[in-house]
């Protein structure tokens, strides 16, 4: 801060030849303790301060001038625009003085008073206090990071490595304090990256020699416009990446396992070629909009729906009587291998009702190759030939036990579809033969929870305000 920052500029000023009381009333007109002498030039001759005044009355010479009153300006000390506040500080206690005018070119542009600089000094020493009370925090911050942290300089010199960074990497600050590092330095390094663009790099994933896995975020550390270094945080993943890697596996290892149960390649190759669509449903129109295409979609629809099975299992829900596990799992298994689906790319727009075969067409194609060619059970091949049909829609003959699987794999199928084509969130609560199921579903139309008695096919449609409410809504048949 300089003197020109927090100077007073409303001046008072009497001429060399003006006399005390002139003196005086310019005093209590600039609500000052002292007055600046000068000439017609404005070149400051001297300074009355209010004891100088107080003497001159005493004294009893009224007409006593205001050069005979000042002190002149070879003994005053004086400050200049650029002097900084420090300096007009350190002056105004060794020579024990309040006043200290600025000049320019021996004009006075203004002046520092006691109260001026002391209420400077006050605020500098109350913000130097707040900003160590802030690199304290700040410290302490940095030594307490579970992340690794590091700090280079312009030269790529290492200026923080704090304990994580330590623990880290097995090296002490130290060692690293100090040292040019040469890994940041290469060409692909993304701090070499942030200090050339200035832009920040995060969750850059990278691997050391011994075959750790890290991520780090890097953000220029910039000073007056200018990059002066890099600041860069390091997150061991290793355990996460082998764990991952080993989730990856299992995976594998159960899509392998499910494939074994499978009846023949063909059944499996088939489900692994029929596409799936994420997509976004757009009430206004009816249409669907491409997201993203999932090539292996059947496979996926028919391992959600056993996954759905299986949690239904569970719960208890398999033990159910009319309700026989093996059969629905070899329903769910070949619902959808008769079923042909159109080519859409992403963000194609859609009325899938149009694009897309009456799923009833491939239900009753799926039941024919079964019976045909793997020579199902007729509970299999019903279950699956009627499993797009509403229940109105049966025929007579349809078999009456097989009412509480229909029911069930209907649930399942449609619960299947909205895991894979739309991230939907599911639950379940199972009591004898009611079934509640909890949907959050993009689709409004599914976006919903629903109890079903799997005996008597009713039906009951919650919407949020009578879940509230424990009020429920039996939907007609």
């Amino acid at each position: 801060m300089l003197a020109q920052d927090i100077m007073v500029t409303n001046l008072p000023i009497v001429l060399v030849d003006q006399n005390m009381f002139t003196v005086a009333q310019e005093m209590m007109a600039k609500k000052t303790s002292h007055a600046l002498v000068t000439d017609k030039e404005n070149r400051l001759l001297g300074l009355i301060s209010g004891y100088d005044l107080r003497k001159a009355v005493a004294e009893g010479n009224p007409e006593c001038t205001a050069e005979q009153m000042m002190t002149p300006r070879q003994r005053l000390v004086v400050a200049y625009p650029d002097t900084p506040v420090e300096e007009v500080a350190d002056l105004m206690s060794s020579r024990g003085i309040t006043q200290v005018p600025v000049v320019s070119d021996e004009m006075p542009v203004g002046y520092l008073n006691l109260n001026t600089v002391l209420d400077y000094t006050t605020e500098t020493v109350r913000k130097t206090r707040n900003e160590l009370a802030q690199i304290r925090q700040a410290a302490l911050l940095i030594e307490s990071m579970s992340e690794g942290l590091v700090v280079v300089d312009r030269d790529y010199c290492i200026c923080e490595f704090n304990p994580a960074a330590e623990r880290i990497s097995g090296l002490s600050a130290e060692t690293m304090l100090g040292r040019v590092s040469k890994l940041y330095r290469d060409y692909d390094s993304p701090v070499r990256q942030v200090m050339e663009t200035g832009q920040s790099l995060y969750n850059v994933e990278v691997e050391n020699a011994s075959g750790q896995v890290f991520i780090t975020n890097n953000v220029p550390v910039m000073m007056e416009g200018e990059i002066a270094g890099v600041l860069q945080t390091i997150t061991d993943i290793t355990d996460m990446k082998k764990m991952q890697h080993q989730l990856l596996k299992t995976k594998d290892e159960l899509d392998n396992a499910f494939a074994l149960t499978l009846p023949n390649s063909q059944v499996e190759k088939k489900l692994k070629s029929t596409p799936e669509y994420r997509d976004i449903y757009h009430v206004a129109t009816g249409q669907i909009e491409v997201t993203e295409v999932i090539d292996d979609g059947g496979y996926h629809h028919v391992v959600n729906a056993l996954k759905v099975a299986a949690d239904l299992n569970e719960k208890g829900l398999m033990s159910l009587l009319g309700i026989d596990k093996d059969i629905l799992v070899e329903a769910l298994i070949f619902h959808d291998v008769g079923k042909s689906q159109p080519v859409l790319n992403v963000g194609q727009k859609v009325d899938p009702r149009q694009v897309f075969e009456d799923s009833t067409l491939h239900a009753q194609r799926s039941a024919d190759i079964v019976e045909r060619y793997y020579g199902k059970s007729s509970d299999v091949v019903a279950l699956i030939r009627y499993h797009h049909h509403s229940e109105a829609e049966l025929p007579q003959d349809f078999p009456t036990h097989l009412l509480p699987m229909f029911r069930l794999l209907r649930i399942i199928d449609g619960l299947s579809a909205g895991l894979t084509r739309r991230d939907a969130r599911i639950g379940f609560r199972v009591n004898g033969s009611r079934l509640t199921v909890l949907e959050h579903n993009a689709h409004p139309g599914y976006d919903r929870t629903i109890e079903v008695d799997l005996y008597t096919g009713q039906e009951f449609v919650y919407n949020e305000k009578k879940v509230a409410g424990v009020k429920r809504e039996a939907v007609t048949q």
